[in-house]
């Protein structure tokens, strides 16, 4: 991280627009994509991505509400109210960004939060439930007594919390759930909800498995070998969720034109072509949400759904705040990492 004397204005109550809400940032956390956008790699590298220099960045935030236009019902959402929320078209079309003290948002896209929830927390749950919602609404209503679930990439920040919403969500249904993760984030799994736990360090998913069958898999990794050893896993007519697609990690590195190109038709051929074409494959999902899941949200407020949270680390702290970047960079985070300001 390099530190500047750059100065970039507060917003101030007087410029918001009529469907705006300026929020006192409390916390937020870092993520994969957010670092992603820094480095103009996001998803590979998008053209023009975020030109305007200096931008801010991040998508997810909790704090108090201090100001709202003159559209916005002054009742519901008064100043001093506790929310959380995600500026999820940050990272493409440069709305505002949440590593600061204050931020602007959209009605649309905070959630209240209750007094019980600290912002540490509020924050680190808020983009594990947006995608996670996605997740579920693929499944709802589709999902069966003591049916099989594989979920991959189980000790990161929306596979542990996947776990834990996958119990409240089905909780009538007795689910067996197997976390996928290294043996060192075994028991963080098991805490979370799941039945038992596979080392993907030892070698392929399915040979850890002796032939046990699965329902659905989530996938919160990525890639070919993840999709490779769920088809040997998933029986007849299972199905294949991702949040991430067909490559892994993508945004770790620029990708040139070809590889885009590579990307997007993997994408078309398992999510959309092999669907429709018969035989033992499993049903092929890629999540990408777009909308707030509010009812996720308030559901796991009311049932105290809580994240894990591996670091908590003060804002501005700038040495603390590097090494925590390279931590989320490395992939190899449990849970979440949160800044608190």
């Amino acid at each position: 991280i390099r530190v500047d004397s750059t100065t970039i204005p507060a917003p101030k109550a007087s410029d918001l627009k009529p469907d705006e809400i300026l929020v006192e940032v409390k916390a937020f956390s870092i993520n994969i994509d957010d670092i992603h956008v820094s480095e103009a790699s996001f998803l590979g590298g998008l053209p023009k991505l975020q030109s305007v220099v200096p931008s801010l960045k991040n998508l997810d935030f909790a704090g108090i509400i201090k100001a709202v236009g003159s559209a916005i019902d002054a009742n519901k959402y008064k100043v001093g109210l506790r929310v959380c929320g995600l500026n999820h078209r940050q990272a493409v079309f440069a709305e505002n960004g949440t590593w600061a003290e204050y931020t602007v948002t959209k009605e649309k896209s905070i959630v209240p939060v209750p007094d019980t929830i600290s912002f540490v927390n509020a924050a680190a749950v808020v983009l594990p439930l947006f995608v996670i919602d996605g997740l579920l609404e693929v499944v709802r209503g589709k999902i069966g007594e003591k049916e099989k679930v594989l979920v991959v990439g189980a000790s990161g920040g929306i596979g542990s919390m996947l776990i834990k919403m996958l119990r409240a969500v089905f909780a009538d249904f007795d689910l067996d759930i197997t976390g996928v993760c290294s043996g060192r984030n075994k028991e963080l799994v098991l805490k979370m909800g799941a039945n038992c736990v596979v080392d993907y360090t030892k070698g392929p998913i399915e040979a850890s498995l002796e032939k046990k069958l699965y329902d659905v898999v989530f996938d919160c990794v990525g890639g070919t070998t993840t999709y490779k050893s769920s088809k040997a896993i998933l029986r007849k007519g299972g199905r294949f969720i991702t949040c991430v697609g067909p490559e892994e990690w993508i945004g770790d590195k620029m990708s040139s034109g070809t590889e885009k190109i590579s990307w997007v038709g993997k994408i078309i051929w398992y999510s959309v072509i092999l669907n429709l074409i018969p035989g033992s494959h499993p049903h092929y999902h890629m999540v990408a949400p777009s909308e707030m899941g509010k009812n996720t949200f308030i559901l796991a407020f009311e049932k105290e759904i809580l994240p894990y949270v591996e670091k908590s680390i003060p804002f501005g702290d700038v040495g603390t705040m590097g090494e925590a970047f390279k931590l989320v960079r490395s992939h190899r985070v449990r849970g979440k990492v949160v800044f608190v300001i």
